[in-house]
């Protein structure tokens, strides 16, 4: 008993811990928010630190739940050893004791436990039901143990016993690995549509991002757009992308766990791949910032007595740059220093040499890390 509360007492210690942590996520993420990261930064954390603080519990259950599917599959070998060494004429404890010499993989630890109990003068079916109790996450094992103890309780050939739940055993194993191997399709048809719906996403993303663009910048490029309320932004969209795509990938790999194995918790190895794929793909093709700048210089035909009008919006990903800088550089070499106003415009007039040629305007917008280069060709005619 004192076994089963310490576990008892270390799992609710691993819920509150976790539940302890699970508020600190979304308080990072606040705080990002209020020191002016964007709102993709701030989900984007959310996200990824409350996966983080859940992930300890879930990966301790995965592994007791493979422990048990370890012991389960080593079952069979440990019966059918108890079942020889019974029929070599060995009391239960005896054959128990030979086979805690053995190698069952995870099963070896509880086989040698079970003999130590027995070798303390404690009963078989005492033992016995510790035994089955530190198992009792198999439903298989508890039945098998089940039935042992009620042919020991009833004095039937145990022997006999024990090798027909050895050959049901095995046969209930082999069973479940031949289900198993035709599931592997239907897991590999899961990841598949995932990396599509993935593809959807970002092939989503990149179109709406220029046509959101257009309706930023609207009339200046000779285009109207009309919108019947507030515009959505790219960052919108992204945010919106990016939550999809995390629920996707856990639902997507808990179903896969549970087409394999029947058991939910099975599921997280396909989780932790499918988040993983989604947070590197979206941090490679969608998190990055594209500056997207459009520049025009009227007009590139001039006489002497004329001047040029240089004129440009830039925005990242769909929202004004305010602020960026723009560097015009003149043919003679000489540096003109501007910056986007609060909607990411900028003008100037430059007036061009006063001699007839062809004469090349250099323009650098720099916003953060992005830099745009742009050159136009202007020509000068006598008067």
């Amino acid at each position: 008993m004192g076994g089963i509360n310490i576990k008892k007492l270390m799992q609710n210690k691993r819920l509150f811990w976790t539940a302890v942590a699970f508020p600190f996520p979304f308080l990072l993420g606040l705080i990002a928010f209020l020191a002016g990261a964007s709102s993709t930064t701030s989900i984007a954390l959310v996200s990824i630190g409350a996966i983080i603080v859940i992930l300890p519990s879930v990966m301790i259950s995965f592994f007791a739940y493979r422990e048990i599917k370890d012991a389960e599959d080593k079952f069979p070998h440990f019966l059918s050893d108890l079942s020889q060494s019974a029929s070599s004429g060995m009391t239960l404890p005896q054959a128990i004791e030979v086979a805690s010499q053995g190698d069952y993989g995870k099963l070896s630890k509880y086989v040698k436990q079970l003999n130590i109990w027995l070798s303390w003068n404690q009963t078989f079916p005492i033992a016995w039901g510790r035994f089955t109790n530190r198992l009792k996450r198999s439903v298989l094992i508890r039945r098998i143990n089940a039935i042992i103890l009620e042919a020991f309780h009833s004095g039937g050939d145990i022997k006999k016993t024990l090798g027909s739940l050895s050959a049901n055993v095995t046969l209930i194993k082999d069973m479940e690995a031949e289900r198993k191997s035709i599931m592997q399709q239907q897991i590999i048809i899961m990841y598949v549509i995932f990396f599509v719906f993935i593809a959807v996403i970002v092939a989503l993303y990149k179109i709406l991002s220029p046509i959101l663009y257009i309706q930023q910048i609207g009339a200046f490029s000779g285009i109207s757009v009309q919108s019947s309320g507030a515009p959505l932004t790219i960052e919108y969209f992204r945010n919106l992308f990016f939550l999809m795509t995390l629920v996707e990938a856990i639902c997507a790999g808990m179903i896969a766990g549970y087409i394999s194995e029947e058991k939910l918790v099975a599921g997280v190895k396909h989780v932790l791949v499918m988040v993983s794929a989604s947070v590197f793909l979206f941090f490679v093709f969608i998190f990055p910032t594209a500056l997207s700048v459009e520049i025009s210089v009227f007009p590139n035909t001039v006489s002497l007595d004329s001047d040029i009008q240089i004129s440009g919006s830039a925005f990242i990903e769909g929202g004004p740059a305010s602020g960026a800088t723009v560097t015009l550089i003149e043919p003679n070499g000489n540096t003109i220093n501007l910056y986007t106003d609060n909607v990411g415009e900028f003008r100037y007039g430059w007036e061009p040499p006063q001699e007839p040629g062809d004469y090349q305007i250099r323009v650098t917008v720099e916003y953060e890390r992005d830099v745009y280069h742009y050159s136009s060709l202007v020509t000068v005619l006598e008067p």
